[in-house]
């Protein structure tokens, strides 16, 4: 069982703390990549997960196909054994105290968000989901969404129920795409949840990343 969804103050306070928890961070693209090595920097262990075989294979060896600029950082971390490259979302879950979602929402023909992807996902967390641990979706969602459909496929894949044993928060990301890390470091974040304990949780978490 994993403690995460009661995280309070002075829980991830400094990077020794940190490392007792496991962040897994599922999605693609610069956004998925800069938030996982910001995890790692600040002390998190790391768990990122592509579908993508042959961006996972890269990443093994510290390289980022789509984001030079990220190399060594992916580089450093893989090496000191901070962040572990996969391409199974259960298993990540398994492992995993926190789980951030940064999977894209790509527009559809009838310019509305195409949820097929991350409800997918979703899926396959619940599948592995434990008990105790924290979700927090970053990828972009209409309103409701994450409270309704995302919240429902989580619950019916692991027969846990939010705000009760698992943790939900969502906090959207602001970001230019020429200055990623540094935006996602500086950019005050807003952050949502379906009860105050997963708020004050998923605050705390995602403080550790900004200055």
């Amino acid at each position: 069982m994993s403690q995460a969804m009661i995280i309070g103050e002075g829980d991830v306070e400094n990077p020794e703390k940190r490392g007792k928890y496991v962040v897994s961070v599922i999605g693609h693209g610069r956004i998925w990549l800069a938030t996982a090595c910001l995890f790692a920097e600040t002390g998190f262990q790391v768990i990122i997960v592509d579908m993508n075989q042959h961006v996972t294979n890269l990443l093994k060896k510290g390289r980022a196909s789509f984001d030079p600029s990220l190399d060594a950082l992916v580089k450093k971390h893989v090496k000191n054994g901070r962040l572990e490259v996969i391409n199974e979302a259960r298993e990540a879950a398994s492992a995993s105290d926190v789980i951030m979602f940064v999977v894209p929402t790509p527009v559809n023909q009838k310019k509305k968000l195409n949820y097929s992807q991350i409800e997918k996902v979703c899926k396959k967390v619940g599948m592995g989901l434990r008990s105790g641990s924290l979700i927090i979706f970053e990828s972009t969602t209409g309103p409701e969404v994450t409270e309704s459909v995302l919240k429902e496929v989580l619950e019916e894949s692991s027969g846990l129920k939010a705000g009760i044993t698992f943790g939900l928060a969502y906090s959207p990301i602001r970001t230019f795409s020429t200055q990623v890390l540094q935006d996602l470091a500086t950019y005050p974040r807003i952050v949502g949840a379906i009860n105050k304990q997963s708020l004050t949780a998923a605050s705390h978490v995602l403080s550790t990343l900004t200055k």
